[in-house]
């Protein structure tokens, strides 16, 4: 079936043997683009009947549809036109990953992060209910989001009035590695109908279910009763995560995401970023560790692949774990661990992170607490959306009392610094690393003195201060820089960002006149900004030379593409500075 001019119209049009075969081609070409551009396949494959008999039963975008993550929203954006798009899936500005109201109308939010669905759908059907509108706000979220606070506290108060609210919750038992916890245990079994049901209704909701969330019928006729009701529902469909792609359903957690792939084989898919990585090394190391010291410990949030922890999870299950889609928990558990002597290293990607900063400041660092975050993807952190770089992790982490900041120079450094944590976690600390794998041969910081400032080279008309993860920026500037202006800049990596290692870098800017820093950080208060607070308290009025990310969200991209937009590549850097140093 053709679907480069399908519509919501054509859908409501026809009839449930016409609405399988759709659905068939729609599989297929879901398959055949993601194997060909990446994608978030899995999961896509598990909301495409229940997309369609969305689209057949609510009239979008008068109804708004609310796609927690977006992980759920390929058939969407199939149906309201946009087949032709997918073949720029996973490039520069190309089509979302998930769901970005750029695309249009029928994208009414942009997602990203779990857990955001329900309580956004509340606004919206309280907004009805008040403006007399005949919408409904739809809320279409997964197992494994339903689980993130914010998804309780929307789901409590959903039912404090009689809201136009459908919260469809499609069940498959998987997030992105598998589910977790009592919510687990409430939607599975033999008895997961009733579990649910007596669950959902006693906090007040209209309780729908669908063993076959895979039957397009059967899903339209229940959505139709839904729709009369026009007052809080849950319907909750049973749907298998990868359905109908042979390797997905197999293996769910290493199809979640892939990028392009064998259809047959799944060769090429794999949730982990492959090459030498700082995630790679540090898990490596964190292995050797968790044999020798008994009270250490790992914790992450549902993302396990970010900091390569599956077959440490395998190898300590006891003392490694997944605690789900549930980032506030991840440190909450932490804290309670590390009161009770334990040495916790509790491991995210940076865009996660975020989410748990109140517990991280309130609960780990309040008290000072010796629990370790290893953050995953801090920078440019490829396509998944604007939200995912890590280009705030050092402002607001350097707002918080009592947090160490550490980045490492290279893969040796974070060896040592995670042995040295191991050992003796004396208060919290975050070590910051990069996701994407090292690009040719690691450039190693030879010289790691303990002032947390080391030398890479030499020179004597100015100083880069950079941290490892634009180290390689750092060099080829400082190239440009001796062959067109015959000037020569030493280069300094800062590896301890907070405290900033005072007497080594008080040195330094005694040393110099000019300064230069680089940073994949938000230029407010990130490491340029820490440099000439720490220049401007002593006096030291310098040259200092910042460059960082603008203040606005950086397009998803690779790291070229993103340094390119916020000119921090070597040569816009050059062109700035030229006539200043």
């Amino acid at each position: 079936m053709n679907l480069d001019n399908l519509s919501i119209e054509k859908i409501k049009k026809l009839d449930f043997e016409k609405l399988d075969e759709l659905a068939s081609s729609m599989k297929e070409f879901m398959i055949d683009s993601t194997a060909i551009t990446g994608g978030h396949i899995g999961a896509n494959l598990s909301s495409l009947e229940i997309s369609i008999a969305l689209h057949k039963v609510f009239n979008s975008p008068n109804d708004k549809f609310l796609f927690d993550v977006g992980h759920q929203a390929y058939a969407h954006k199939i149906i309201t036109g946009r087949a032709s798009k997918f073949k720029d899936l996973n490039k520069y500005k190309g089509m979302a990953r998930f769901v970005e109201q750029r695309e249009g109308p029928h994208d009414v939010i942009d997602v990203s992060h779990a857990g955001t669905s329900i309580p956004i759908a509340t606004g919206f059907a309280k907004s009805f209910l008040d403006n007399g509108s005949d919408s409904h706000a739809v809320a279409i979220i997964g197992d494994g989001c339903i689980v993130e606070g914010m998804s309780f506290e929307g789901l409590n108060y959903g039912v404090q009035e009689k809201f136009p609210l459908v919260i469809v919750l499609i069940d498959n038992s998987w997030a992105i590695a598998p589910n977790v916890g009592g919510i687990l245990k409430l939607t599975s079994g033999n008895n997961w109908e009733n579990k649910s049901r007596s669950y959902f209704e006693g906090l007040g909701y209209n309780y729908f279910s669908e063993a076959d969330g895979h039957n397009i019928k059967k899903l339209t006729e229940k959505l139709e009763q839904i729709k009369k009701i026009k007052a809080p529902t849950v319907f909750h469909i049973k749907t298998v995560k990868g359905n109908g792609l042979k390797i997905a359903e197999k293996h769910p957690y290493r199809m979640h995401y892939s990028s392009p792939f064998n259809r047959e084989t799944g060769d090429g898919a794999n949730p982990s970023v492959t090459g030498k990585t700082y995630a790679g090394e540090g898990a490596d190391e964190i292995y050797k560790l968790m044999k020798k010291h008994k009270n250490l410990y790992v914790i992450t949030p549902a993302t396990p692949y970010s900091n390569n922890l599956d077959d440490l999870i395998k190898e300590f299950p006891k003392r490694a774990f997944d605690v789900g889609m549930a980032e506030q928990q991840a440190v909450g558990m932490a804290v309670g661990m590390a009161l009770e002597g334990n040495n916790v290293f509790t491991c995210f990607q940076s865009t996660f992170m975020q989410r748990a900063f109140d517990q991280i400041y309130h609960d780990a660092c309040c008290m000072n607490l010796p629990v370790t975050f290893l953050v995953a993807r801090t920078g440019f952190a490829g396509y998944d959306s604007p939200t995912h770089h890590g280009l705030l992790d050092l402002s607001y982490l350097r707002s918080i009392p009592n947090l160490k900041i550490y980045f490492p120079s290279d893969t040796n450094d974070l060896r040592k610094i995670l042995s040295e944590r191991a050992q003796k976690s004396d208060g919290p600390m975050a070590i910051l690393h990069q996701y994407e794998p090292i690009q040719g041969e690691e450039v190693f910081v030879d010289d790691r003195n303990e002032s947390g400032l080391s030398d890479y080279e030499n020179g004597d008309d100015g100083c880069l201060l950079v941290p490892g993860n634009v180290l390689n920026t750092a060099i080829s500037l400082k190239q440009k820089i001796s062959k067109e202006l015959k000037k020569e800049f030493s280069i300094k990596v800062i590896r301890s960002i907070k405290p900033l290692p005072e007497k080594a870098l008080l040195e330094t800017l005694k040393k110099f006149d000019t300064i230069i820093t680089i940073e994949e950080n938000t230029l407010i208060g990130g490491l340029g900004s820490a440099i000439l607070e720490f220049s401007n308290e002593r006096k030291l009025h310098k040259n200092i030379l910042r460059f960082g990310t603008p203040d606005k969200f950086i397009n998803a991209g690779n790291t070229k593409e993103c340094t390119a937009e916020c000119n921090l590549d070597y040569q816009s850097i050059f062109d700035t500075v030229k006539n200043k140093i």
